[in-house]
């Protein structure tokens, strides 16, 4: 199974010290899910509960993206980063930062509904064929679309693609592996 990966590189929490929120889930949640806080978790006072996806009201600000793995405290990261740990178990805290217009990230085609995932794949030139972004109201994946969406809370554009890690073949074995990653840009925030 595929999962997620979500770099926060151009997020303003990573390039202007924003603030980051923990949160809690009660389902099992993949790293670069959009969704929004609802409220402190029962007993807490400074984590929050996560709803994936989006509902009516939010507003600029509202809209935050999972982007920490469940990772364990233990000596050894290598354990750590291994992509079946990017699924949080459900009543495990993790980080959240909030999305705003302007921000950049780069998600692997993992994070885009399957019923979209061909939009962005058939796309040689970002800089010709303009790829849109919003956020899937019930599962917070991306949903992408050719034409800019009228309606969303939060509306990026692809803006490139690029390969995170490489391989190497041999006749025996293939080692390391690579991802494509697609930067998108946040363009507009719909209050």
């Amino acid at each position: 199974m595929a999962y997620t990966v979500f770099e926060s590189v151009n997020l303003g929490s990573t390039r202007y010290a924003e603030r980051i929120f923990d949160a809690v889930a009660t389902t099992d949640i993949e790293n670069g899910t959009f969704g929004y806080l609802d409220g402190l978790a029962t007993g807490e006072s400074n984590t929050y509960n996560f709803k994936a996806g989006t509902k009516s009201g939010l507003k600029i600000g509202d809209i935050v993206v999972v982007d920490n793995p469940a990772w364990t405290e233990d000596t050894s990261r290598i354990t750590n980063q291994r992509r079946d740990n990017y699924i949080i178990p459900a009543g495990t805290r993790f980080r959240v930062r909030v999305v705003k217009k302007n921000d950049e990230f780069g998600i692997s085609i993992d994070g885009v509904t399957s019923a979209t995932q061909s939009v962005v794949t058939t796309v040689t030139d970002f800089t010709t064929t303009a790829v849109y972004t919003s956020i899937d109201s019930t599962t917070g994946k991306l949903v992408a679309a050719t034409t800019k969406p009228s309606s969303g809370v939060v509306v990026g554009q692809v803006m490139r693609k690029r390969i995170s890690g490489a391989t190497l073949v041999t006749a025996a074995h293939t080692y390391g592996s690579k991802t494509d990653i697609y930067e998108i840009k946040i363009t507009d925030v719909t209050v």
